[in-house]
């Protein structure tokens, strides 16, 4: 395959964090009485994009609170909790050979575009890539425009770019940038069973993707 742009996915794909994200969700549950204890399995058969849409689902109304400041405290507690997440274990030796093949590598996530710098700077991870692409705020909105700011703004061609993410709302982005090759890498947000009704190449492990 020849070289051209990478466009990654952060949250689950790069960034280990299923683990502090099930810990923080099941902690607010517990603080407003909820009885939903989250396993992992439901969450990655239920988690998605609007991720107010998630937030029903696992039992909150909003009555008494607004999804802002729901978000505003899951944010809090994850930024508490990031230094006890990790990188993908694949993802280091993958994305080093893949700039050995002078493939360029973008981020575009639905981290808010600071934390997003800051994070990659702790991970000892933000020199492999030409970009980093947030969006503004923490309520998790779609990241599409951002993608589509970016591909605007660099000129970078859909036939020269592939995608890869852990969600279904990772390949909506790649199929409005254009891009024609997304691979979802099960074991991130979402299980392999919700990635497959895409239809899109779904692998276990980011050294089954062969550049």
């Amino acid at each position: 395959m020849k070289a051209g742009t990478i466009v990654w996915d952060y949250n689950g794909t790069i960034l280990d964090d299923i683990g502090i994200c099930l810990e923080i969700e099941n902690e607010m549950l517990r603080r407003r009485g909820l009885p939903n204890e989250i396993s992992v399995e439901w969450y990655r058969e239920h988690f998605g994009f609007p991720v107010i849409d998630y937030y029903y689902r696992i039992g909150y109304t909003f009555a008494t609170e607004t999804y802002e400041e729901v978000s505003e405290e899951f944010n809090q507690l994850y930024e508490e909790a990031f230094p006890r997440a990790g990188l993908r274990p694949d993802f280091l030796p993958f994305i080093e050979d893949a700039c050995s093949k002078g493939w360029q590598n973008v981020i575009i996530s639905a981290s808010r575009q600071d934390k997003l710098i800051s994070q990659c700077k702790q991970l000892g991870i933000a020199d492999y890539f030409s970009a980093m692409v947030g969006i503004d705020d923490h309520m998790a909105g779609s990241k599409i425009d951002k993608a589509m700011a970016w591909q605007k703004r660099t000129g970078t061609r859909p036939e020269e770019m592939i995608s890869i993410g852990d969600t279904l709302h990772d390949l909506e982005t790649a199929k409005a940038l254009g891009i024609k090759k997304c691979w979802l890498v099960a074991g991130g947000h979402q299980s392999r069973k919700v990635l497959e009704t895409s239809g899109a190449e779904v692998v276990d492990t980011l050294s089954q993707i062969i550049l």
